[in-house]
């Protein structure tokens, strides 16, 4: 019989070996920090006692995210999907939240529309094996008075309150965080999580009337990160920041389409992901 259970630390292992068939270059530590965000948005799909499948979700007040949705590909359209994904749309439910986002690969489209999640738009997930040098500005850090007004200011784009989340990639030393106001006014933040051999370029938002803000703050990330492998998500409407990525020696290794249950939440912006898995 199919249940759901809480996904515990002793499944971290498994969870890591059927992500990675994937090819997601996921660690336990991945999950030990979704753990932190939202200690019980991890789940175990399970056949009695043989585990088939994980999935990882996360509140951001009114708005919720959905990732790391895995099953083993013996067991799959055989309901375990849909069991697995009704049990995390009714865990974010309870928890208040109003729209629920997703990163879906194309082929799994059709299945969450069927829950009724509809397509906002698609993002390239870009890669480069070893950054060169990139040419940046000496743009401000972002410090610690800046951080209520960062939080703000996400939260009002991004339409979703994720201080939990940015609070860890602000405090971290190794991480790279830059903004740009103009008097009072921010109008853009960008940050970089940095690990020793690669890193994440975002979350950025920037107020859309301003491109020029955004592609510095790219820069400027992009130019600390010199020789490490790097990853970002980018709109595939954003046409002149995907050129900029690509001038640079980035390359498209697939695309998602971002879908929303429920109305679409945030102001118009120009963003780059935090990560597929929380938005």
């Amino acid at each position: 019989m199919l249940q759901v259970k809480p996904l515990s630390t002793k499944d971290f292992d498994f969870a890591v070996e059927l992500a990675n068939t994937m090819d997601w270059k996921m660690a336990p530590a991945d999950f030990e920090f979704m753990h932190y965000l939202e200690p019980h948005g991890s789940f175990l799909l399970v056949d009695d006692s043989k585990r088939l499948g994980i999935a990882t979700c996360i509140s951001y007040g009114k708005l919720g995210w959905f990732g790391n949705f895995i099953i083993n590909a013996e067991y799959r359209q055989k309901g375990g999907g849909t069991v697995l994904l009704k049990y995390a749309i009714d865990f974010l439910h309870e928890k208040g939240v109003k729209t629920i986002g997703i990163y879906a690969y194309p082929k799994l489209i059709p299945f969450y529309s069927r829950f009724g999640f509809k397509c906002s738009e698609d993002f390239s997930f870009l890669h480069i094996e070893k950054l060169g040098a990139v040419e940046g500005e000496e743009l401000p850090k972002i410090n610690h008075s800046d951080h209520s007004k960062i939080l703000d200011f996400d939260a009002e784009y991004f339409g979703g309150e994720r201080q939990r989340l940015l609070d860890t990639i602000l405090t971290e030393d190794s991480n790279l965080k830059y903004c740009v106001f103009d008097g009072q006014d921010l109008i853009g933040y960008a940050l970089a999580t940095v690990y020793d051999h690669d890193a994440w370029v975002g979350p950025l938002i920037c107020r859309d009337s301003r491109p020029e803000v955004a592609f510095s703050l790219i820069k400027t990330v992009l130019s600390r990160l010199s020789g490490k492998t790097v990853y970002a998500v980018v709109p595939k409407k954003a046409g002149a920041l995907l050129d900029l990525f690509y001038s640079l020696g980035f390359r498209e290794e697939f695309f998602v389409s971002r879908m929303f249950l429920g109305e679409s939440v945030g102001k118009n912006c120009i963003y780059l992901a935090e990560s597929l898995e929380r938005g």
